[in-house]
């Protein structure tokens, strides 16, 4: 048996994106976080990419792997998904990605495969469960900051913008160890109304929910607004987030055999 078979491997969802290419005319093309895919291979994980997937096939793919990676991007869940029309016309989506992600959420909780999903991947998490979102959170001018300055430098885009407060004696509190902590914000977009099953594990101080589970807490199938793969070795309450997503996906591998 080769030493790949004993790792974990993770699904990264991908996502589909028209680029300029080397002679500055515009191309698409199918791309992956890189901070996701480097965290998952520092943390013993190997990431796999089936970018294209038929609705038909998706069941078995999904058990080729023993985890799920839902990914941020550029653009957003298509409201249509939630029974709205477009907000702005310069909101920018990715129709492959939804006709993948959406059914493949599905299909991870009915399989009991670990899901992790940070900023769009809550957002599609959320979606699929029949969940709705807030299409643009500055225009709701709330009293808090979630999203990012354009003309910041990527790490400070990626820093700790403002406390999250875990539910009393809930799941979050359990692994991170903390009642409150600073994490990153640069979303745009937010839960307006938590799908079924979903529930809340932390808010930002103006309501809106930073982090939600599925109902069996027994399933690590989460989704995060801010990005515990980002700096998670400095960052103590991402470290413990991380580490059990990761002996999740350990402990679906063992049950495989």
């Amino acid at each position: 048996m080769s030493a790949a078979a004993d790792v974990p491997r993770v699904w990264v969802v991908a996502s589909h994106r028209e680029l300029g290419n080397e002679h500055g005319h515009p191309q698409c093309y199918t791309v992956m976080d890189e901070a996701g895919t480097r965290t998952l291979l520092n943390l013993g994980l190997q990431p796999v990419c089936y970018p294209w997937a038929p609705l038909e096939r998706l069941a078995a793919l999904l058990e080729t792997v023993d985890g799920l990676l839902l990914g941020g991007s550029a653009t957003n869940v298509h409201p249509r998904h939630y029974g709205e029309e477009p907000a702005s016309d310069e909101f920018v989506y990715d129709a492959d990605r939804d006709a993948v992600a959406l059914p493949l959420i599905r299909l991870a909780i009915e399989h009991r495969v670990p899901l992790f999903s940070v900023c769009r991947g809550c957002h599609e998490f959320n979606v699929a469960m029949g969940g709705s979102l807030y299409q643009s959170l500055p225009a709701l001018e709330g009293p808090v900051r979630h999203w990012e300055d354009p003309d910041e430098a990527l790490d400070a885009q990626y820093a700790e913008r403002h406390e999250v407060e875990c539910t009393p004696g809930g799941e979050l509190q359990r692994i991170t160890g903390e009642r409150r902590f600073r994490a990153s914000s640069l979303h745009s977009q937010g839960v307006k109304r938590l799908g079924e099953g979903l529930v809340a594990e932390a808010r930002a101080d103006d309501g809106l929910v930073e982090a939600f589970r599925w109902k069996d807490a027994s399933l690590f199938a989460w989704g995060f607004q801010f990005h515990p793969e980002w700096d998670h070795r400095r960052h103590p309450c991402y470290h413990r987030i991380m580490a059990t997503y990761v002996a999740a996906c350990a402990a679906k591998k063992a049950q495989r055999g």
